[in-house]
């Protein structure tokens, strides 16, 4: 265990010296954030209600959306990509930990200063925009904990595209792939209850929505006591379906590897 203290410790340290990274990511989500809080501001001004939700309703899961997408980046994947394409993986498996492993402990040293950062920013905005309405203690806990569990989803998603690349060089392309799927499914942009019902109910069999609706909805209230434990435990399962084909994936992908240029 005290090698994967180092390696959050290591991460904790990378962030902080290359702390621009994360602030340019989170003024990228910030200004869409913007965005769809004036799109969906002139839609409303329009229309009381629009697909169940108010706009004092929209107004506050714009916000925790954003805090959804910007607490934790994991930005392993260009990384990893490159490492896969330039042979340079075949280095990290011949180290006394497992890959994922020291990919996660380093990306939670991470997580330390971006959560850090992410919560004391737009927790302050949320304050200033939408007042302490609705936040109760359990409620923010549970929300906490939903969201903890969200970013488990988030990393293990991240790190099952990431080994695509062992199969193609079009790392970028992995990339936005991936980050298509999960804005769109997540609810990042559109809250998954205001989706078309086919899309809805897609969404619903798909682990994207425990990285964002879930924890939104759980913050909000739309989902009482018993209905926040349910979805918990949903995202629990995920994690550990995701985990074992994150595992399987491993085994099969690095079985192919193939060195370019080492």
């Amino acid at each position: 265990m005290k090698k994967y203290w180092g390696l959050i410790r290591c991460g904790f340290l990378e962030s902080c010296t290359y702390r621009s990274n994360f602030l340019t990511g989170m003024l990228a989500n910030f200004i869409q954030t913007a965005v769809l809080y004036y799109v969906w501001q002139s839609i409303f001004h329009y229309q009381e209600t629009v697909g169940g939700m108010t706009w004092d309703l929209m107004r506050r899961y714009v916000f925790v959306s954003f805090l959804c997408n910007s607490a934790f980046s994991f930005g392993f994947e260009m990384d990893t990509a490159k490492k896969i394409i330039q042979g340079d993986i075949i280095l990290d498996l011949i180290k006394p930990a497992g890959y994922r492993g020291m990919v996660f402990f380093r990306m939670a040293g991470n997580a330390v200063m971006e959560f850090s950062m992410s919560f004391l920013f737009i927790g302050s905005l949320y304050l200033f925009v939408n007042g302490l309405q609705g936040i109760t203690p359990c409620r923010l806990l549970l929300f906490l904990v939903s969201l903890l569990l969200g970013q488990g989803i988030k990393f293990s998603i991240q790190y099952l595209f990431s080994l695509l690349c062992f199969y193609t060089e079009n790392a970028y392309g992995v990339v936005k792939t991936r980050e298509v799927l999960t804005n769109f499914f997540s609810g990042a942009v559109i809250p998954l209850s205001m989706f078309p019902a086919f899309f809805r109910q897609g969404g619903h069999l798909l682990p994207f929505q425990g990285i964002v609706y879930t924890p939104c909805s759980i913050f909000l209230g739309t989902l009482d006591f018993r209905e926040s434990l349910y979805a918990m435990g949903i995202q629990i399962l995920w994690i550990l379906l995701l985990w074992l084909a994150g595992s399987l994936f491993w085994k099969k992908a690095s079985s192919v590897i193939s060195l370019y240029g080492g």
